[in-house]
């Protein structure tokens, strides 16, 4: 084996040793000793050169009580280290559970962390490249919740990443970390359209195919005609006074016993769009206890309803077209 070759083997497991680059750690997960870095802060070098200005002041002024206070703040340097790394080391990870959500707004990763020493722990702060949480006290013997919200900018899965176990407590001289990556993802479903057309049916029309809805109910007004919009609800009146083309709303339109949600029963050509309104149409069903099923290539989902089947559907449309 020559050197090089020794040299490319090496490098990995050493970075990922100490900044753990890739996703190999599991849970529970204890903050042991060998995982747990610490360093002077800010804060803690100036305090450090306050010190060392103090001593050479006390030396070449020969000042007793500067040498006792020198002594003293460096004393007290040194016993914060040790209160900074007990607050930090040992804390355990127990579970990290994340919480889907649409693009375009943000999911949240909840943090279950679990105290396994006899004294609190204060200020304990979780981090990862999306954001930080807020600070944390953890009881002895007990477990508390750190929430972490990213936001949520495309459909599909939003890997968490590495994520840093923090503290700067007692004083803030010291900074103790320590690094976990899991391979923990969120899902964010297909941002739902604004205002989309009524659900669509089980019958189709004889133009294209194309589902049609239900339109029983008061009229509530008009808005602006959209593709995919059925054409028996576009206001002809207000085409003939030249208004353009426009669509009837209704204030409690009854919907389909079954809907029956489809890429093609969107009626528009971009995917993200047609996952879009069908992502708005799930949500619509499910306000309305509506029983839907969907269709999606090479993956299909029976008709029902209830907060599982909604999720599920959600989940289907952010994944579609993601998968290797």
């Amino acid at each position: 084996m020559t050197a090089t070759t020794l040299s490319n083997d090496v490098r990995p497991r050493v970075t990922q040793r100490l900044f753990r680059t890739r996703a190999e750690d599991a849970l529970p997960h204890v903050a042991t000793h060998h995982r747990v870095y610490i360093v002077p802060t800010q804060r803690g070098f100036a305090f450090l050169l306050v010190l060392v200005l103090m001593l050479v002041a006390s030396v070449n002024y020969a000042l007793s009580l500067g040498y006792a206070l020198s002594f003293i703040l460096t004393g007290l340097f040194a016993a914060s280290l040790l209160h900074t790394y007990q607050n930090l080391a040992g804390l355990e990870v127990r579970g990290i559970e994340p919480t889907p959500g649409f693009a375009g707004d943000t999911v949240t990763f909840h943090f279950a962390l679990y105290n396994t020493a006899s004294t609190p722990r204060q200020g304990i702060c979780v981090q990862s490249a999306h954001g930080d949480a807020p600070l944390v006290a953890i009881a002895p013997q007990h477990t508390t919740t750190a929430t972490l919200t990213v936001a949520a900018e495309q459909r599909g899965r939003l890997p968490l990443g590495r994520i840093t176990l923090q503290s700067h407590w007692p004083l803030g001289l010291w900074t103790c970390w320590c690094y976990l990556h899991v391979p923990v993802t969120a899902t964010v479903y297909p941002k739902p359209e604004t205002d989309p057309p009524p659900l669509p049916s089980r019958q189709s029309d004889d133009l294209g195919g194309r589902p049609q809805s239900s339109l029983d109910g008061e009229i509530a007004g008009v808005r602006e005609y959209r593709q995919g919009d059925p054409l028996n609800a576009i206001a002809w009146k207000s085409v003939a006074k030249g208004a353009g083309l426009q669509v009837r709303t209704f204030e409690n339109p009854q919907s389909p016993a079954t809907a029956m949600l489809s890429l093609q029963a969107t009626g528009l050509p971009e995917l993200e769009d047609q996952l879009s309104r069908l992502s708005a149409w799930a949500v619509q069903a499910h306000a309305q206890h509506t029983a839907f099923a969907l269709d999606l290539p090479g993956e299909s989902l029976d008709p029902g309803r209830g907060d599982a089947h909604v999720q599920q559907a959600l989940q289907s449309l952010a994944l579609y077209g993601t998968r290797p």
